[in-house]
């Protein structure tokens, strides 16, 4: 993952931000938005990271996608409701968008150092 998709994705994230809070937007967009973004940023920004500290050739294996995937699914919509009821709601269409995020990260970004040259 080379700094343009750093920064594109990181700039993504924060554009969803602003149009949720300053724009009227559809309920499934504040609903599913973070949700779909989600493992794209936070395994893309790690992937940086170990790209740009310890091996520039470094990609996650499929077994690692897949288990942050179901860590964050069931993390948030099984043990979080559970522990925070009131804060958190069971949502089956939360896994689909983490998995559907899990999915762009890892056709599109998750590559080493080789295949980001520009």
């Amino acid at each position: 993952m080379n700094h343009k998709q750093t920064f594109v994705l990181v700039l993504i994230f924060l554009v969803d931000k602003w149009v949720q809070h300053y724009l009227v937007v559809p309920n499934w967009f504040s609903s599913y938005a973070d949700d779909l973004l989600l493992i794209p940023l936070v395994m893309g920004l790690a992937l940086w990271v170990q790209q740009n500290v310890v091996n520039p050739q470094f990609a996650f294996q499929k077994k690692q996608i897949i288990g942050t995937w179901l860590f964050f699914s069931l993390f948030f919509e099984v043990l979080a409701p559970i522990i925070w009821s009131t804060a958190y709601t069971r949502d089956i269409l939360d896994v689909v968008a983490y998995g559907v995020g899990a999915l762009i990260f890892a056709f599109f970004l998750n590559h080493g150092a080789e295949k980001t040259k520009e």
